[in-house]
Order: structure tokens, then C-alpha cells, then sequence
């Protein structure tokens, strides 16, 4: 006969039965308990301070750039020169006491209808919708215009000799003189 072992029981699966120990009552967690839990290391508070760094010396400093005003980098070449606005025709809005920017366009002033919606544009705040959708829109039409100036050289003449042989084929306008004489009637009587 065959002799089978009974199953094992694995002590982790045993249930364990404390009688020793009466029953927990339920505890609510405290910020301590729940740092010290192993599943709750995110909860930790930042290894720096808020106020880390600020009793450095002022050249390592993290906020110091923003203490200064800004200076052009050493060995640069351009100076920087105060924008006139009398002079230029740049849109400034929303900085009615602030100094004009170190950078600013002069070289093509707005222009044409393109300079017309830019300024419109220039009538709306920063954070405005408006304001940036009509910066779009003259920005396209400035492309536009560009794009007819470009072409109009071409395009104007050949639309005027075109209009001219069409009006001429249709009969708006009447033949010369001279050949309508050389047919035997005068010209004014000739349609």
C-alpha cells in the first residue's frame, strides 16, 4: 500500500489568531505617522528650506540677476541706444510708464493696411485675445501686400494690355481716325 503524505500547511497561510491581544480600535493618522509609513515617502517634507540661500554671499545669491540691472556681456560690440518714440513708428501698449525695451524694430515700420490692423491691435491689452488674433491677421495681410508688390510689375501691365484688346475686340472703343477716312466716309459718320 501506498502511504500518502497529508498537504502541508505553509505558516504564512496560516490564519493567525491572537488571543492574547484584545482587538484595535480603528486610529486616525497623524502627519508623523503617515511620514514614517514606508508607502508614503512622497509625502516628505523639501530637504531645503524656502529661505535656503539667502544668507549666501550676494555673488552666488540665486535671485541676484534679477537685483541688478541687466549690462550688456563683456567684449560685445553693439551699444544699446534709448528708442526715441517720436522718431519710430513701433506700437507701445500696456507700459505707459516703462522704459522702451533694449531690443525694438526701426527697420520696417508698419505700413499700409497691415499698419492699420497693427495699430488697432495696439489698442488691446496683452492678455487679450483680440490683441494677438489681429497681430495674426496683419501679419498675413502684411504678406499679402509683400506677395502684390512682388508681382505687380508684372501683373498690372499684362491686366492693361489685356483689358485694352478686350475692349478694343468688343467695339467700346472706335478705330482710329485716319482709318476710317481711308474707307471713303467721314469719321464722324462712321460707327
Amino acid at each position: 500500500m501506498e502511504t500518502t503524505n497529508p498537504p502541508r500547511e505553509s505558516p504564512a497561510r496560516a490564519p493567525r489568531i491572537d488571543t492574547a491581544s484584545p482587538p484595535r480600535e480603528p486610529t486616525v493618522s497623524s502627519a508623523e505617522d503617515i511620514q514614517q509609513h514606508s508607502g508614503y515617502k512622497a509625502v516628505q517634507p523639501p530637504r531645503r528650506p524656502a529661505y535656503w540661500g539667502v544668507d549666501r554671499e550676494l555673488s552666488r545669491r540665486p535671485g541676484v540677476p534679477m537685483m541688478r540691472p541687466p549690462e550688456p556681456w563683456p567684449h560685445s560690440r553693439a551699444d544699446i541706444e534709448p528708442m526715441d518714440p517720436a522718431r519710430s513708428a513701433v506700437f507701445k501698449h500696456g507700459r505707459p510708464n516703462r522704459e522702451w525695451p533694449p531690443v525694438f524694430g526701426t527697420t520696417c515700420p508698419p505700413k499700409g493696411l497691415s499698419g492699420l490692423i497693427r495699430k488697432w491691435a495696439a489698442s488691446f491689452p496683452d492678455h487679450k485675445p483680440q490683441h494677438w488674433l489681429l497681430k495674426l491677421l496683419g501679419d498675413r495681410v502684411d504678406s499679402a501686400e509683400h506677395r502684390f508688390q512682388q508681382l505687380a510689375p508684372v501683373v498690372l501691365p499684362l491686366a492693361a494690355v489685356g483689358l485694352f484688346g478686350y475692349v478694343l475686340r468688343r467695339g467700346r472703343v472706335r478705330s482710329p481716325p485716319y482709318l476710317l477716312a481711308a474707307h471713303g466716309r467721314p469719321a464722324w459718320l462712321r460707327r
